[in-house]
């Protein structure tokens, strides 16, 4: 009988601790997509077979080969993330965030993740500064397209601690007064497929 007991509150303990776990945020999830600094040029770990290692639920346990040069190969998942430690519910339902990796076979170069429209408290305009808060990050911005409420984008270079430098470009897509985030990440080998066009 006791030892009944005991088994029976490991696993109340166990499924309240798991329970608890904090959702991971958008910086952890970029900074873990990001690739180690090593002084090298470097691709990503498509982390096929290795379901852990990113806070991604992966559609497929492969890479796909897509008909876009651009692309090369991909992979497609969705990420429950939070903003500086905040989940944002839309229609009575948490925000859907998609993420797909870009890249050759060897392994990804550029990586997109993709919000559901958030809920109105999220405004457009949005910076780096805002949705990374008080995480280690350093951010130069080499471009803008914020002239217009509806569509626009901030272009970064961003560095991270222990990682190697990746080109970010924010926007955002402003709905009947809700805001869906877009943020693009490019490597040296890939940064030039950052389309940078400013809609008028």
């Amino acid at each position: 009988m006791k030892q009944l007991f005991l088994s029976a509150f490991f696993i109340c303990c166990t499924t309240i601790m798991y329970a608890q776990q904090p959702k991971p945020t958008l910086y952890d999830l970029v900074k873990s997509l990001v690739t180690d600094a090593n002084g090298y040029e470097n691709v990503g770990d498509w982390a096929v077979d290795n379901p852990k290692k990113f806070a991604v639920k992966w559609k497929e346990n492969k890479i796909t080969m897509s008909d876009d040069t651009s692309i090369n190969f991909f992979r497609i998942g969705t990420a429950d993330l939070t903003i500086n430690g905040r989940s944002f519910m839309q229609a009575g339902q948490p925000v859907k965030w998609n993420v797909m990796l870009k890249g050759p076979r060897s392994g990804y170069t550029s990586f997109s993740i993709v919000s559901s429209p958030l809920s109105p408290e999220l405004q457009p305009k949005f910076t780096i500064d805002s949705i990374f808060g008080k995480n280690d990050f350093k951010a130069k911005l080499l471009k803008k397209c914020d002239g217009k409420t509806l569509a626009g984008y901030y272009y970064y270079e961003v560095k991270i601690p222990k990682k190697d430098p990746v080109f970010m470009k924010l926007s955002w897509v402003w709905v009947n007064g809700n805001t869906g985030i877009r943020i693009d990440c490019f490597g040296s080998l890939s940064k030039y497929a950052a389309k940078l066009d400013c809609a008028q």
